[in-house]
Order: C-alpha cells, then structure tokens, then sequence
C-alpha cells in the first residue's frame, strides 16, 4: 500500500519575484505630484486593494475567490525586507514561513509568494552596475532617478507580472500559488518607502472550524478539530506527515536568504489509519517510515486523532512541523496522483 504515498514525499517551493520597471519621465512627474494624496492611504486600505486583484485573477480563471486572513506573519516579514532591502523567505531570524505563521497562531497550511518593485528611467538606469538595483534610490545616488512610485500601480503592476511574466523567472511558481484552487485565505503583508515597495503573500488553507486544538506531551500527539463545511470541500483524512529542520537562527538566514525557494525540512514520518490485522503498510524507502495512529477517528465532519513518535526519533532541538493531508472522497484511491492530496493545516513544533 506504499505506492498511493511515495508522490506526496516532495515538498512545494516557491519562488522570489523582483521586477525593476524602466518607466515614462512624463508619468514619473505626475506621480510625484500626486505623492501628498499617497500619504494618506493606509495600510489596510492597500491591502484590500491587493486582495481585489488577486481575486479577480482568480475569477479569471474560474476560481473561488480567497479570503482576508488576519496572521499577522506576512507583515512582519514584509517590514523586515524593506529594511534590510534583501528579497528572502526567511526572517532575519532564520525563521521560514509556515514556521513564523505558526508562531503567530496560524492554524492552516501557508504557501508564500514573496516580491518587491521599484521603478528607475532607463536613461539613468545602468544594468551593468554592480550596484544592487535595490539599493540605487536609497542611497541617493545622483547618477539615477527614481520617481517616487504609487503603491497602488506598484501592486498592480506586481500582481500583473506574476500572473502574465512568470515563467521565464520561476517557472510559474507564483501565478500557480495564487491560482491555487485549494486556497481559502490570503495574508498579505505590505512595506513601502518612495522607491520601493514589498508585497508577502501567505496563502493558506483554512479547513478546520474554530474548535482545533492540538496537543503535544513528550511524544504523544492529539489532534482534535471540525471541518465545518464538509459538503462543500468532500474530502477525508488521508495521513499525517512529520519534517524535521534545523531550529531557525540569524547565521541560517544569512546562509540561505538568497535562495529563491524553501522546503519544510526533511519527511521523516507518515501516520496513517490502522489496517486491520493482516494488513500492513510496505516500507520501501529508508529516508521515512509509515507508522500506525493510535486512535483514528475520522468522520465526514470531525477529526479526533492520537499518534506516538518512534522513540528513535530524535526530536530534541530540531523543529518539527505536522502537516495534515486531506483526500478527495470522489477519486479513486488507485488513481491518485499528487495534486490529489489536499493539505489541510500545519503546526510546528519547536522542541528545546
């Protein structure tokens, strides 16, 4: 019974976006003449704006729109990234982003969509450089101008790209996040000065009622929740994966900030539904097991679940995070394939 789990061992990247606009000087002027009506915009004000756009690409696509969610995990790291002007997944902290979603009492599974932009005239605009683009306004240089940008446009012309440019950058890794048709909720963090602007898209699966609780002692797990709109979504528990990392620390953010992709660590664990007694799961890869649960009580709308952690498992000062997997009662089990299996939440667990 191995085979309908080895497709979901991989774990799903996400790419950097960064785009240098080269625009007219003559909306450059207006622009600049308009930026006293922009100080008074506020932040919220922007991020409705970022969620009507993501939703109309959606609709676009014959999608359900997402919901506005209230982590407050993507601001954070939207705030970090304008100050320390390095597009990264990680917080300067190391943290990557299912782990600071956590932290911030996240209770779905994030999948994050990170970008900044900045407009210079190309005129000015040297690519050759070895100046980081990023930097050019901030630092005042009098060899570039950089009109000061409209948050609005800035969003939207950041919305735009990833949804029609993405491609050649990142193989579509941002246009098939927002398109995503298991989302539900969007965080979004926005940072902006005159120059530059960042946008964090944490896009989450939200399947569980408000009654989620999640309990850890020692090596017992339990896992009680309610999906409250079963006959909308029509899916039931499949198993439950475990990925261990390394814990987050400032020395790891500076070792991995520039990479365009995160993981969630190595899959070291699979817990499924107990088989009756002469059946068992097939263990054909040494790098994960496939344990039982010890309690597995899973109806159409309620989840009640216990498990234990090999005692072999070293969990002690690693970071461990639970993701939640989800099938669709429709499709038949023998014709699985990866897209299949629904991630419904993920909590990590930081172990001192």
């Amino acid at each position: 019974m191995l085979e309908k789990y080895q497709l979901i061992v991989g774990c799903s990247l996400f790419l950097l976006y960064f785009i240098t606009n080269q625009i007219n000087p003559i909306n450059s002027l207006a622009q600049m003449q308009k930026d006293d009506k922009f100080s008074s915009r506020t932040f919220e004000e922007l991020k409705d704006y970022a969620l009507t756009q993501i939703n109309e690409d959606r609709k676009n696509f014959g999608l359900e729109p997402v919901l506005p969610s209230n982590n407050s995990a993507a601001q954070i790291q939207a705030n970090e990234i304008l100050n320390t002007r390095s597009l990264s997944h990680l917080t300067t902290n190391g943290f990557k982003p299912y782990m600071i979603y956590s932290l911030y009492n996240g209770t779905g599974y994030v999948q994050q969509n990170v970008a900044q932009i900045q407009y210079i005239l190309p005129a000015y605009y040297d690519q050759k450089n070895d100046q980081k683009s990023s930097d050019v306004c901030n630092n005042g240089n009098k060899y570039y101008y950089c009109p000061i940008l409209d948050p609005y446009q800035a969003i939207r012309d950041l919305e735009y790209s990833m949804i029609n440019n993405d491609s050649k950058c990142c193989n579509n890794g941002h246009k098939n996040n927002i398109l995503n048709k298991f989302h539900t909720h969007v965080s979004i963090g926005i940072a902006y000065n005159k120059y530059n602007l960042v946008i964090v898209q944490n896009f989450e699966n939200q399947y569980l009622g408000s009654n989620y609780t999640i309990e850890k002692n020692k090596n017992e797990i339990k896992l009680q929740a309610r999906i409250p709109d079963q006959n909308k979504y029509n899916f039931s528990i499949n198993h439950i994966s475990f990925f261990l990392d390394d814990h987050p620390t400032k020395l790891s953010y500076e070792k991995n900030k520039n990479k365009n992709s995160y993981d969630l660590g190595d899959l070291k664990l699979m817990v499924s539904k107990p088989l009756p007694p002469y059946e068992k799961y097939i263990q054909g890869d040494d790098s994960y097991r496939i344990v039982e649960a010890d309690r597995w009580n899973s109806t159409t709308s309620n989840i009640n679940l216990e498990m234990s952690l090999p005692d072999d498992l070293s969990i002690e000062n690693r970071v461990l995070t639970m993701v939640v997997y989800g099938k669709s009662i429709e499709n038949n089990i023998d014709n699985t394939n990866e897209n299949d299996y629904i991630p419904l939440t993920s909590y990590t667990f930081f172990n001192s």
